[in-house]
């Protein structure tokens, strides 16, 4: 990138975060996040498929993607659960742990980050486990959002 496109970078990440900032702050219904009636059932359905990833990031992004699509994760309004952050180990420079987004479908930048991510040693051993062990994944990742902070994406 040269100095322009750089600046024009710079300038289009600032405008965009003003809008994430604005968009968070303007909807008043407090981020509330859970898991359906059905959840249960759900993670026990979940737990008997077959092809499990080799990876804890792998596998808990899967089950909360495929319960945000089946509606098991509740949320403040339409859109979509996804991962959108890990954290690193320092000394391995390995994924320790992977954070969450929301993503407003109403939303023109904002991704609601959840204030703390999911340790992959509380992951791995739910990975081929059973019903039980699914679902504490995915309370985990909706008690994760209950602290959320704006966030916006960089420019592409």
């Amino acid at each position: 990138m040269n100095e322009e496109q750089l600046a024009a970078f710079y300038a289009e990440s600032a405008r965009r975060w003003e809008i994430a900032k604005r968009e968070f702050q303007q909807r008043e219904h407090g981020w509330p996040f859970g898991l359906a009636p059905e959840a249960e059932q759900w993670a026990d359905s979940f737990s008997g498929r077959s092809g499990l990833p080799e990876t804890p990031a792998a596998w808990v992004t899967g089950l909360v993607r495929q319960a945000d699509a089946d509606g098991v994760i509740t949320k403040p309004e339409p859109g979509v659960v996804r991962s959108a952050y890990a954290h690193r180990d320092s000394w391995t420079e390995m994924d320790s742990a992977v954070g969450f987004g929301f993503q407003p479908d109403a939303a023109e930048v904002l991704v609601v980050h959840a204030g703390h991510a999911v340790m992959f040693e509380d992951i791995a051993p739910a990975i081929g486990g059973d019903g039980a062990a699914a679902l504490a994944v995915l309370r985990a990742v909706v008690e994760s959002f209950s602290v959320v902070r704006p966030f916006a994406e960089p420019p592409e």
